[in-house]
């Protein structure tokens, strides 16, 4: 019998609680869960059978089926804040495939719901970069000119040296993960219990598009952004 890969297996990871905005993943934007917006993303670029949503919210399974997408309730033991997102990924692969996950799916697309600003077209062109490159993994993120510091027992300037400040015109642009898109092959994923590895592509999105809702002021933006 033959067994036919998923070549693109959509992860969107959406646990509870968070440490700073209670409930984040479900606040309404526009009227509508900010959660919605990563569905729509999600059902936009790859076939709806090939989506999971792993979470341990009941309202957010609720939205997942009425979007009539695949859900996995996540444990306990990974639904704090202290679990990461690899194993949330890893969770999801062997709950519905198996420990050799790898030879049933092909490659992973991990949206998370705080980046709501993503298009559709964003993903479905990132996925055609990875193919057409050949990465093992890529990342989306945006590029900038910044003079940017670091504050641990003094400051120390990182992106430049402040006692020979260069042009803007004359700096190195330096690349910002936005964390809207990661995708990576899944045999690399088992190898190295990490999104990125291998050889990393960067895809990149223009600024507007990458803000990451983490805090009340990101929020905040949002708002200002789109209405």
């Amino acid at each position: 019998m033959v067994i036919l890969l998923i070549k693109y297996l959509t992860i969107i990871p959406a646990r509870k609680n968070s440490k700073r905005v209670k409930r984040k993943n479900i606040i309404l934007i526009n009227k509508k869960e900010l959660i919605t917006y990563t569905f729509k993303h999600a059902i936009g670029s790859n076939q709806k059978d090939n989506i999971i949503v792993s979470t341990d919210d009941e309202k957010i399974i609720s939205l997942a089926k009425k979007h009539n997408l695949q859900f996995l309730i996540r444990p306990k033991k990974l639904s704090g804040s202290n679990a990461t997102t690899e194993s949330v990924i890893e969770h999801t692969l062997q709950s519905k495939f198996g420990k050799k996950y790898y030879t049933k799916v092909k490659n992973i697309i991990l949206l998370q719901p705080t980046s709501p600003l993503r298009t559709i077209k964003n993903i479905i062109l990132a996925k055609s970069q990875f193919e057409k490159k050949r990465y093992d993994s890529l990342f989306s993120g945006y590029s900038s000119k910044k003079f940017i510091w670091n504050k641990h027992k003094k400051l120390k300037s990182l992106s430049y040296d402040y006692k020979n400040r260069k042009r803007t015109q004359d700096m190195k642009d330096l690349i910002f993960e936005n964390g809207a898109i990661f995708i990576f092959n899944t045999k690399g994923f088992y190898k190295f219990k990490n999104r990125l590895f291998g050889k990393i592509g960067f895809f990149e999105m223009e600024e507007r598009q990458s803000l990451d809702l983490d805090t009340k002021q990101d929020f905040n933006l949002l708002n200002k952004i789109i209405n």
